[in-house]
């Protein structure tokens, strides 16, 4: 075991269920179930965390009350009891890899949408969700529920915890985080009751009191139970305070909850960096929570609190991880998007593997693949996440093949990193000085430190699986040739194309920008897509700019991810930068831009420095030369369009897997 880590890696209970370390799996939707069922990909995606040597896994959000409290069409459900075999299966397999098994229980109330549900959603209160820059979701008004409807959802909660025990788990986590019901009824703004569910703390807390009084009565005192729940919200729409929170937690321990999973939440509509996990200096930054939770509960009982507290966020970080335990912050870790990119982080750590660790980008397309883009969650990093049955499987090649690679980028390596590791004979070529390709401009910009341990992991994933790495080096189709290669798989990139603008030569690209190329004064951005406004973000962070993105539709950065997206818009917000929308570039002169507007009227602004956002095609060049002159040649990444690191990190794996 490290020795680095003690506390950390020491067993603990939670309740009466004893945990093999302090680590706890945080729940996250996979979104990957067959019409409520547990299947193949469900388990496989479990075994390989309780593999990866997590002490308790909580398994992702599941609903008491289809279809009326789905979130997503493929939620898992257990409201009824055809569904306890596939449990079994799920939590029997958690086990045999020695983790602990909890079923997170939830019902989404307001936060449900109808083209899932098929219904209009239901609350507390007749309270729309409002948006928030973390979900980037609203929704339609919801029906209130009524005193008779409450106590059938508190039975299905208790029921689906009997359920939980029934198909062998260890406990349930009842989810009140984020849009969900629980969370809804702790909220003052989002339950405005005048009931006996509503209109004081007391009041608000009820809903769970009964719930957590069924379940034990249900399911008796070996089974655990865990409240996940937001201590205090902030923004407009907040709605639990932090006397609110404590009092809450003190309920919580009154009625024999076990342990709570401390987080906080926002309604604000915009956000700012310091809304962001941005760096491991941040790591388990929820941990202050739980010390605030424990003091609120001495506060009120003279007596140190005796529910255990499960803290974190990004806690990817075992150095922040066991200061927090060892000071008494928390007793308990929850590690959530770090167990998504690498499903062995716990063992690596006790094995003393730090090094070997997928690294978390922080980037929430976790989060935005299910929210915004309705398909089963996908992580930037791992390749295997949500996709398919999840299977971790890297078989060895039946036989060793001469693999060239060309190009450095984070689809190349990918791609050179497995086949090497499946036994191929590998050598990548890269014309730069560095690996890592487009990734090297994707870090430029602010706030981007969660991206920047992604480039040494690379590195040392091809030292240690002995890829030829050839930097400064690039190579031609006949040169190729000559190597006599079994393989060869291009991952060539992006070119910038010549858009038809009157003076296009006087632009420079945005590459060349956040590669560290100077700006004047008055600076005009051709494209308000993700890379020109982190051009712009970039830029601004300089003194007296004055900054204009054009762009010729309606929406900015539409196909970011809404978390990254809100918080780079409301730091060019803050800086003043103006933003041309439905308008066209028609000409660049020597020190003007000029645009039409969405009524074709033109305009004319001063530029000192026009910067080229949009227009970048996939590099085939070498591609088409070469596909008919070796047997076996792949074209992968940005030069077959990729776009997103989650794309470029399956297309490299998935085409190593084939050869």
């Amino acid at each position: 075991m490290n020795q680095n880590y003690p506390t950390l890696l020491s067993p603990a209970k939670i309740g009466n269920v004893e945990l093999r370390n302090r680590t706890v799996m945080a729940a996250m939707g996979m979104s990957q179930s067959t019409n409520g069922f547990v299947n193949d990909a469900v388990v496989n995606h479990y075994v390989e965390r309780a593999r990866g040597g997590v002490g308790m896994i909580v398994v992702e959000v599941t609903c008491v009350d289809a279809p009326l409290g789905l979130n997503t069409a493929q939620m898992l459900v257990i409201d009824d009891d055809k569904y306890i075999p596939g449990m079994t299966r799920l939590a029997s397999a958690i086990h045999e890899e020695g983790a602990k098994a909890v079923l997170q229980i939830s019902h989404t109330g307001r936060g449900a949408r109808r083209k899932i549900t098929g219904h209009q959603p239901v609350g507390p209160s007749a309270v729309a969700m409002p948006y928030s820059f973390m979900m980037g979701l609203s929704n339609e008004e919801p029906r209130e529920l009524t005193i008779d409807e409450i106590h059938d959802i508190e039975e299905k909660y208790a029921q689906a915890a009997l359920r939980a025990k029934k198909a062998g788990f260890d406990g349930v986590e009842i989810h009140s985080v984020g849009y969900y019901m629980g969370q809804q009824f702790l909220s003052s703004t989002a339950n405005i009751r005048t009931d006996e569910y509503g209109g004081n703390p007391e009041n608000r807390v009820r809903f769970h009191l009964n719930i957590i009084r069924r379940i034990r009565e249900l399911c008796g005192d070996d089974f655990a139970i865990i409240v996940k729940f937001s201590a205090v919200e902030a923004g407009e729409n907040a709605g639990i305070t932090m006397e609110d929170g404590m009092y809450y937690a003190k309920r919580f321990q009154d009625v024999g909850v076990d342990a709570l999973e401390v987080l906080a939440g926002t309604w604000k509509k915009e956000a700012s960096a310091e809304d962001m996990p941005t760096s491991a200096a941040k790591s388990c930054q929820a941990v202050g929570l739980c010390q605030a939770l424990k003091y609120g509960i001495y506060k009120m009982t003279g007596a140190p609190a005796t529910i255990k507290m499960i803290g974190g966020g990004r806690a990817q970080n075992p150095e922040a991880a066991e200061k927090a335990l060892s000071e008494n912050m928390c007793e308990f870790i929850f590690i959530g998007h770090g167990l998504m990119a690498d499903p062995h982080l716990v063992r690596k750590i006790a094995e003393n593997k730090e090094k070997e660790i997928q690294p978390c980008l922080g980037c929430d397309m976790c989060i935005n693949s299910q929210l915004q883009d309705g398909m089963a969650l996908c992580c930037s990093v791992n390749p295997v996440a949500g996709q398919g049955d999840n299977d971790y499987t890297i078989k060895p090649a039946d036989k060793s093949k001469k693999v060239i690679v060309v190009g450095g980028g984070v689809a190349g390596v990918e791609a050179a990193r497995i086949a090497a590791m499946r036994g191929h004979q590998v050598d990548l070529y890269e014309k730069s000085d560095r690996i890592g390709g487009q990734f090297n401009l994707a870090i430029a910009p602010p706030n981007k430190d969660n991206f920047k341990p992604l480039l040494p992991w690379m590195e040392y994933q091809l030292e240690k699986y002995h890829v030829n790495v050839h930097l400064n080096t690039e190579i031609n189709a006949d040169q190729i040739s000559e190597m006599n290669p079994d393989v060869v798989i291009c991952a060539t990139g992006l070119k910038p194309a010549k858009l038809p603008i009157i003076g296009f030569e006087r632009a420079i690209n945005a590459k060349e920008v956040l590669g560290g190329a100077k700006t004047g004064k008055d600076v005009v951005i051709i494209g308000g897509g993700s890379v020109g406004i982190e051009t712009a973000e970039l830029i601004a962070q300089e003194e007296d700019k004055n900054i204009t993105i054009i762009e010729m539709t309606d929406t900015i950065a539409l196909n970011m991810v809404n978390c990254t997206r809100t918080v780079v818009l409301g730091h060019l917000k803050a800086d003043d930068v103006h933003f041309k929308m439905n308008s066209i570039c028609k000409e660049i002169r020597k020190n003007a831009v000029v645009y039409t507007d969405k009524e074709g009227v033109e305009h004319e602004i001063h530029a000192d420095t026009v910067i080229v956002s949009v227009g970048d095609v996939p590099n085939t060049a070498l591609f088409e030369e070469i596909k008919d002159k070796v047997n076996e040649v792949y074209n992968i990444g940005d030069s077959n369009g990729g776009g997103l690191i989650y794309k470029a990190m399956q297309e490299g794996y998935r085409v190593a897997l084939k050869i």
